[in-house]
């Protein structure tokens, strides 16, 4: 949540990245903080009088067991009958009763609903609560309307075994580190995954609060796909340290 001077220079500068003409549908891809990204982001649109729609294109804890600070939350298409108003949040999935979350509603309805909210932040991919991911070919989901791509992933897994950072990771005896973020963010298969040459790319190593100056350094000098944005940030603090 915004706590310090420092999360208005984290949030207002995603702002100026995200959203254009004050609208964007952004999906968040990767691992090591996409809820707190939502809750968070969202929180800081809806301070500066956004209308924001929360939702997943795959899976997402219940509004029953996670507080994502929104104003209203919908489980069903009753939310076509309602109209949101300036600086509200709004919660929208279909609840599972099997597996006591929330999964993805109708590409269509959140496409319609887009017409009447200026921000759509959708939960695209899911890590398992693993720091980073590699993709399949089922994943992530990017809704077509996406005009920008946010893929998280967390410095804390900075020098621990792939196997128990990495969701959907086969090989074995690696280490998180410089050498496999550069293959992370290269890879088709890695965080550059479900980016279009028409989206607004960023890539955030959330957890910059919890490795040291001589880790960031490095991150700094990974490259990034042409066009792509970079930031060495701490979704915890709210705080940016480092541009790529």
């Amino acid at each position: 949540m915004i706590k310090s001077g420092m999360a208005e220079k984290l949030w207002e500068t995603l702002e100026s990245i995200l959203i254009e003409d004050k609208k964007g549908f952004i999906s968040v891809t990767g691992g090591g903080g996409k809820t707190t990204f939502l809750v968070s982001f969202s929180s800081f649109l809806k301070s500066k009088g956004y209308s924001v729609l929360i939702t997943t294109s795959t899976k997402l804890a219940s509004p029953y067991s996670f507080n994502y600070n929104t104003d209203r939350v919908f489980l069903s298409p009753q939310i076509i009958s309602y109209w949101p108003r300036r600086g509200e949040s709004v919660f929208y999935g279909r609840y599972d009763e099997a597996i006591g979350k929330t999964i993805a509603p109708s590409e269509s309805i959140v496409s319609l609903l887009y017409e009447r909210y200026d921000v759509v932040i959708v939960e695209a991919d899911g890590s398992r609560r693993l720091p980073l991911k590699i993709h399949t070919e089922r994943d992530p989901v990017i809704w077509s309307p996406t005009s920008s791509v946010v893929s998280i992933s967390g410095l804390w897994s900075y020098g621990k075994r792939v196997e128990d950072s990495v969701f959907g990771e086969e090989r074995k005896g690696l280490y998180v580190d410089k050498s496999y973020l550069d293959y992370l963010t290269s890879t088709p298969r890695g965080m550059m995954k479900g980016m279009r040459k028409d989206t607004k790319n960023v890539f955030l190593f959330n957890g910059g609060d919890e490795v040291g100056e001589d880790v960031r350094e490095k991150i700094k000098s990974i490259k990034l796909p042409l066009l792509a944005k970079g930031f060495i940030v701490s979704l915890n603090e709210d705080r940016i340290y480092e541009s790529l």
